[in-house]
């Protein structure tokens, strides 16, 4: 809008590790309130301008102070925004955190999760966090980005990430080695399964940028890194896991502290042209808000994902059957190794049975009937499974 300059404050301090030269002071509001933050950097002749600047995204438990001789504030609502946490209270190890926070029945899944996984893949858990080799860092980056792009194609999405991501590439090597974000892998053998990207600011984990091999989808990844970044935090004395918004199942599931966002239209002058321009982005937010309320910004998500699906050039053209098999010889048959490329296609079949059979993958052969289009799962000693594909 004319006069004034968009910014987002949640994405400044998690992937700039800063905070805009307009706030004298930011307070901490949750568990043990303290000072967050406090640099006079608004005095500065560069923070001073002739133009009304607009910062979105203000998440709800941090206090902001202005200094009022400098600044004229307005502070508006951002409507049908919720950002999901998990506050860090006093407590020794995982296991009290979980039984303080959460219910039997959740920590039951969470727990049956893990020991699935563990007991079926050959686990290992990494934080990279202050230090990375440039060699690894461009591997679980690629990576991720695969991961990434898979996922968004598969749930027909559009992903702000994605499309920034030589921003990230660029600038979370460096953060990584000077402790302003982390890496955090899951590892079956050598193989990456799960990556997040985390920055981090004051004590507060940001869980900004998480995804996962499909292939595992069965034993949700998901929520094991959180569960395992809440370790991290717990021994590293961390006060909160921000998850960030969007209304995902696993952060509505893990959050035991929602909080909303604010929108703060801010301007260094009382003059006319400013005056105009706080009036202005303040009526422009305030309809916006008042569009949400009516719905108007699900019925543009809708139709948007409409055309998205009409020009989708994801296809997933095979269906498969898994079916109960009675001790079949598979001496003649040939015995295939599931990590290699060629048998992408099987692996989640593959994985599912382990997770049912609660079985380790190397205990499992899988045996080739027809190349692409039947294999066995098992051997006569076990209860075997057919897997046929139709193309």
């Amino acid at each position: 809008m004319l006069f004034t300059k968009n910014q987002e404050f949640y994405h400044i301090l998690t992937t700039k590790s800063d905070v805009p030269c307009h706030y004298s002071k930011l307070e901490y509001l949750l568990e043990k309130p303290y000072e967050f933050y406090a640099e006079d950097k608004a005095a500065s002749t560069n923070c001073r301008s002739d133009s009304v600047v607009s910062l979105n995204l203000f998440p709800d438990y941090l206090k902001p102070v202005f200094d009022k001789k400098i600044w004229k504030v307005i502070t508006l609502p951002q409507k049908k925004i919720e950002g999901f946490s998990i506050v860090i209270k006093e407590t020794t190890d995982i296991d009290t955190f979980m039984k303080t926070e959460f219910s039997k029945s959740f920590r039951q899944n969470i727990m049956r999760f893990l020991n699935r996984f563990e007991g079926c893949f050959n686990v290992t858990y990494k934080m990279y966090h202050g230090e990375i080799s440039k060699e690894n860092y461009d591997t679980y980056m690629s990576k991720l980005h695969d991961m990434l792009t898979v996922r968004f194609d598969q749930r027909n999405d559009d992903n702000k990430v994605l499309n920034s991501w030589k921003y990230y590439l660029d600038t979370t090597f460096k953060m990584i080695n000077s402790g302003k974000a982390s890496l955090f892998v899951i590892y079956h053998n050598n193989n990456p399964v799960q990556i997040s990207l985390n920055h981090h600011y004051n004590n507060i984990l940001f869980v900004s940028i998480p995804s996962f091999d499909l292939d595992y989808f069965r034993f949700s990844l998901g929520n094991i890194s959180i569960y395992k970044l809440v370790e991290w935090a717990l021994n590293n004395n961390y006060r909160l896991v921000d998850m960030a918004y969007g209304k995902l199942e696993y952060k509505r599931r893990w959050s035991n502290h929602n909080y909303g966002f604010s929108h703060h239209v801010i301007a260094s002058e009382n003059s006319i042209k400013n005056r105009l321009g706080l009036f202005l982005e303040t009526k422009k937010i305030q309809f916006k808000n008042y569009l949400k309320t009516k719905n108007i910004d699900e019925q543009i998500d809708n139709l948007k994902k409409k055309i998205r699906a009409k020009n989708s050039s994801f296809k997933d053209e095979a269906s498969f059957e898994v079916t109960p098999v009675s001790s079949l010889d598979t001496s003649a048959l040939n015995k295939i190794n599931i990590e290699n490329n060629e048998h992408n296609l099987i692996r989640k079949y593959i994985f599912d049975y382990l997770y049912e059979e609660k079985v380790n993958v190397d205990t499992i052969p899988v045996f080739e009937v027809i190349p692409q289009r039947e294999y066995v799962i098992g051997d006569a000693s076990m209860q075997q499974r057919n897997l046929s594909i139709t193309k």
